[in-house]
């Protein structure tokens, strides 16, 4: 008993002493005395970031947005903070446990670092990358609480994706959000001449054309060129990782006529979507923002943990954006020879959501009834009617076809009922190859004389015709 007393009395001390040293060692590596970095050991209080100078936003810049996924030593200590592109700062702190009590933002050749209790600290930074490879970069700054001082020094990125969540593809371009292909391939051209390295051999032009080349990559990819419009870096991102949705395709009719299949047509169809307003990014005041709204929630893929395993769900997030519907105008070709049933789709042309690529508007063709001709796959077939005596004697028939040409048809034989005549080339034009037709087939009628024959007829057609054998029984 004595024996398990004593030990059960050196362990308590052991504990009180490794937390007495706890103690000192962050006070050391917090620069000690009053005023510095507290941390809390035991309670179970957690620490609330406190708020932001007057005038300083959540919002991390978009210039300042190359500090986003870069790790930093604190003063000339051994740990480390992180700047999570999320604004959130991992940190070896009790202040920082939990993921959300510490947090950064940077503006105006400014960063902060909100440290819960231990106030917010204001450290000077360039706006824009530095142009060397950051290798020993500082930050220097102090407390806002005490004025102690601290200076940060560049480690390394770990988070190489992060930095371009915020960059302006359009601003490295020099255009504006709203160029078209033709103004964004032009502006491409130029800028890679005037900043090409073989010119320009300086630090500075390389980086700026390398900023060219990389912007111009993704404003020329149709898909994520819609994706970046849609939900910036972060949707394009996602999408290289195979985390990108579409919205649902949208399924319409368009009437046609045979006519339009048969000699080709164009129209412009109307469509009202919902797209998603780049304008509002920048300028969320200006004319072409009036009428916009919120856009829906965003869906992202998230990690999940489901006890021992780890699964991947659709999240809902509420989205950043505006959205605004707007009219729609689709130049529709009709090939020739196209079929009733034949499906002309539109890609990215559906309802858009921030960070999702729209889904495809999809036209079926439905051709209406023509007075003349009935297609059945590429041949074209009608009726005609011709008299007793033409059946008998023969025929000639002008047909104007559905371009305006005649087709001449002769028979100079006997017309049997119903007897069908086909004419080789004057179908539908075949749509792999216009070049071709189907053929024409026209299935005649015989007229027989309305009435009774009178005396002088009958004689007539039995001298013309010989009699005919006595029918059997049926």
């Amino acid at each position: 008993m004595l024996f398990a007393r004593d030990m059960l009395h050196s362990i308590a001390v052991l504990l009180l002493c490794s937390t007495q040293f706890a103690h000192a060692f962050f006070e050391e590596f917090f620069g000690g005395g009053g005023g510095g970095m507290r941390m809390q050991f035991g309670g179970q209080e957690q620490a609330k970031p406190p708020p932001w100078p007057r005038g300083v936003s959540e919002d991390i810049s978009k210039t300042m947005s190359w500090l986003k996924g870069t790790e930093w030593r604190w003063n000339n200590d051994q740990w480390t903070l992180k700047l999570n592109k999320d604004g959130v700062m991992e940190a070896p702190i009790q202040q920082c446990q939990g993921g959300t009590s510490c947090r950064w933002t940077a503006q105006s050749g400014k960063v902060y670092l909100g440290l819960g209790d231990a106030g917010v600290f204001e450290l000077d930074a360039p706006e824009q990358k530095p142009a060397n490879n950051m290798k020993g970069h500082r930050m220097s700054g102090r407390s806002l609480q005490d004025r102690q001082r601290l200076t940060l020094t560049f480690q390394k990125i770990f988070d190489h994706d992060a930095a371009d969540i915020d960059k302006d593809l359009y601003g490295a371009l020099e255009l504006p959000v709203d160029a078209d292909d033709a103004t964004i391939k032009k502006a491409y051209r130029k800028l890679s001449i005037k900043y090409h390295p073989d010119k320009n051999p300086d630090e500075a032009s390389k980086v700026k054309f390398a900023e060219v080349r990389d912007s111009y990559e993704i404003l020329n990819d149709p898909d994520k060129k819609i994706l970046y419009d849609t939900g910036g870096m972060d949707a394009v991102k996602r999408s290289d990782k195979g985390e990108i949705q579409k919205t649902e395709d949208h399924t319409s009719d368009l009437d046609v006529t045979l006519d339009q299949l048969y000699l080709g047509h164009q129209v412009k169809a109307s469509l009202n979507r919902r797209v998603v307003c780049r304008g509002c990014r920048t300028k969320p005041d200006g004319p072409n923002c009036q009428g916009c709204r919120k856009c829906p929630n965003e869906v992202r893929v998230v990690n999940v943990q489901m006890g021992p395993f780890m699964t991947q769900q659709n999240q809902e997030v509420p989205s950043k954006e505006k959205c605004k519907s707007i009219q729609q105008s689709i130049d529709v070709n009709i090939e020739k020879g196209m079929k009733d049933g034949d499906k002309l789709t539109f890609p990215r042309m559906a309802e858009e959501r921030p960070g999702m690529l729209p889904g495809a508007v999809i036209l079926t063709l439905r051709a209406g009834k023509n007075a003349k001709f009935q297609r059945r796959n590429n041949d074209l077939h009608m009726n005609m009617k011709v008299s007793l005596r033409e059946a008998l004697l023969g025929w000639t028939q002008s047909i104007q076809h559905v371009d305006g040409h005649i087709v001449s048809l002769t028979a100079s034989d006997v017309t049997k009922y119903h007897q069908v005549f086909k004419v080789k080339g004057e179908g539908m034009p075949l749509r792999d190859d216009p070049s071709s037709f189907g053929d024409l087939l026209v299935k005649v009628e015989v007229v027989f004389p309305s009435g009774k024959l009178d005396d002088k007829q009958r004689e007539e057609v039995s001298r013309l015709f010989a009699a005919d054998p006595p029918r059997p029984t049926m």
